[in-house]
């Protein structure tokens, strides 16, 4: 796959079902993203219910609200699969989310959609490296290499499932992360990043890492 350039990947880097189950960490009572699950794969309607993401994708007012209006709908629904299970359960999550890839692909321009890919990857980080085959696939990961990512990340999940985890840790694991690439390959993942996005803070509405 090569440089492949983003934008293309748009419609596998969504994994279904992913809208759903991140359903349960949006914050209450608002649909907003909290900062406190950067580097968690979410899905990207989530991340356009961010200000910061907004502005960076520079979604137009018409745009913004719609994005709202379809998240809270997607996410009233996604809720009411939580604890479910069954044929039926799966086919409405994989609904909800081919919704919000239509949403995507037939309301954002070339240009957003490729901003909003690139800031799904940032937000996920190193992990992608592990979690997103079509990114191991475009990079030409090694097995041996796949398996030092897969052990990096899951010590820092561990770190987040019993509470001990720090932002230091999602920079310790991006680290490790370059360090295990080739210059090539590391080029080719600062490529499929593009520029820098830095998520802002906000005061007093960020839940614990978990």
């Amino acid at each position: 796959m090569g440089h492949e350039p983003p934008c293309r990947l748009a419609g596998i880097l969504v994994v279904c079902g992913l809208l759903a189950s991140e359903a349960s960490a949006a914050i209450e009572g608002e649909l907003e993203y909290p900062t406190s699950r950067l580097g968690v794969r979410t899905a990207p309607l989530l991340l356009l219910c961010r200000a910061d993401v907004r502005a960076e994708v520079e979604l137009t007012g018409q745009q913004a609200t719609a994005a709202e209006r379809v998240a809270a709908e997607l996410h009233a629904k996604a809720a009411e699969l939580r604890g479910k299970t069954g044929a039926e359960v799966l086919a409405a999550r994989r609904a909800i989310d081919e919704a919000q890839q239509r949403w995507i692909d037939t309301q954002l321009s070339d240009k957003q959609r490729t901003r909003l890919i690139q800031i799904d990857l940032q937000w996920e980080g190193p992990a992608a490296l592990v979690s997103r085959p079509v990114v191991a696939e475009a990079l030409a990961l090694s097995p041996q290499q796949r398996s030092t990512l897969s052990v990096a990340v899951a010590e820092r999940n561990r770190k987040r499932d019993q509470g001990s985890y720090k932002q230091s840790d999602e920079r310790l694991l991006a680290e490790r992360a370059l360090a295990t690439l080739t210059a090539e390959q590391r080029d080719r993942w600062k490529a499929m990043l593009g520029r820098p996005f830095v998520p802002q803070l906000t005061a007093g509405k960020e839940n614990h890492p978990r």
